[in-house]
């Protein structure tokens, strides 16, 4: 079967596309024929050798997918050959995916694959921060970076569904454009415009209840800034590297407001609380089927050209999701 592998940490040309060993199932586990293999911004950060989570080299990237079932080891199951199914795992970028039962959730007849793998990582983000971590309530105020990304998209719709509003932070025009057509409440060009300005005249000088950040690096101290009192600020990505400054200085600056900072990542819940995995994506996967949320798809292309996946993804021009075709 084909894959993509890399040897080495370094740009997009590390990613090598070759002739690999189709794995049989064994006890237990699940061979997926891969329909459409998400990239998400922490495959970039694996092919750097920055992600916290690095895998050992070679490796094949890739952490969801969605496709059929081909075929089952013993005492599995849950799934049959020939059933559609999504997989949150890994070594997604391939024709085909060995994966534990457990990883893997059916899908309703008739449901888009291509959607269906832009769902699991986005939408399970967005909806454990959402729900398990900051438990919104209707009426609250949420700051979301990145508003036009994945999991920006994923928060959007989720939190307009919880009653929530949303302020979204983006980069251009059509990022904007994007992010209105997605029914954001507010949307604030960080490029062009005062930030802090703008979410306190939004937020009648109250602030925000909760930052969902996906960026880090220097955006730490803004984001408390306006965060309203017993606000949160969920820290879920490194887009911009690791947070920079003194956080024990910048959080007691804004000790009087009582405010909080969390990390999160969604293998925390898929590992530690893996009934509540399923059953979050079981719902989400019911939502896509009802037109309750509408994932979008930036491009489709071939498995073979994932350096350049990588990099229009790095380029920061992407909307939704890029998906990979084996």
């Amino acid at each position: 079967m084909k894959a993509i592998r890399i040897y080495q940490t370094g740009g997009a040309d590390v990613l090598q596309y070759e002739d690999v060993e189709k794995p049989t199932p064994g006890n237990g586990q699940v061979l997926v024929k891969v329909a459409a293999a998400s990239v998400n911004f922490a495959d970039t950060m694996v092919r750097r050798g920055t992600y916290p989570f690095m895998p050992p080299l070679p490796a094949i990237p890739g952490l969801e997918c969605s496709g059929l079932v081909e075929a089952v080891g013993d005492e599995v199951t849950r799934v049959r050959p020939g059933q559609p199914v999504a997989l949150l795992g890994e070594k997604c970028y391939a024709q085909y995916v060995l994966a534990d039962a457990a990883s893997v959730t059916p899908l309703p007849e008739g449901l888009d694959l291509d959607e269906a793998a832009a769902v699991i990582v986005n939408y399970a983000t967005a909806y454990h921060m959402l729900h398990t971590m900051a438990q919104v309530q209707p009426g609250q105020t949420i700051l979301v970076h990145a508003a036009a990304g994945g999991v920006g998209t994923a928060v959007i719709q989720l939190a307009k569904e919880a009653g929530a509003k949303v302020i979204g932070l983006t980069s251009s025009r059509e990022k904007v454009a994007y992010t209105v057509q997605q029914g954001i409440d507010y949307i604030i060009n960080y490029r062009t415009d005062d930030v802090v300005k703008r979410i306190m005249e939004i937020t009648y000088n109250r602030g925000v209840d909760l930052v969902l950040n996906s960026v880090a690096g220097d955006t730490f101290a803004r984001d408390l800034e306006v965060l309203a009192p017993f606000g949160n600020l969920i820290w879920f990505g490194f887009a911009a590297g690791p947070p920079e400054g003194n956080l024990a200085e910048q959080l007691a600056t804004h000790f009087g407001k009582s405010v909080g900072i969390r990390t999160f990542v969604i293998y925390t819940v898929a590992q530690s609380a893996p009934d509540l995995m399923a059953q979050s994506l079981e719902r989400l996967f019911a939502h896509l089927a009802d037109k309750k949320i509408r994932p979008h798809v930036h491009e489709r292309m071939p498995l073979s050209e994932a350096a350049r996946a990588h990099e229009l993804l790095e380029s920061g021009a992407v909307m939704g999701k890029l998906i990979l075709k084996p």
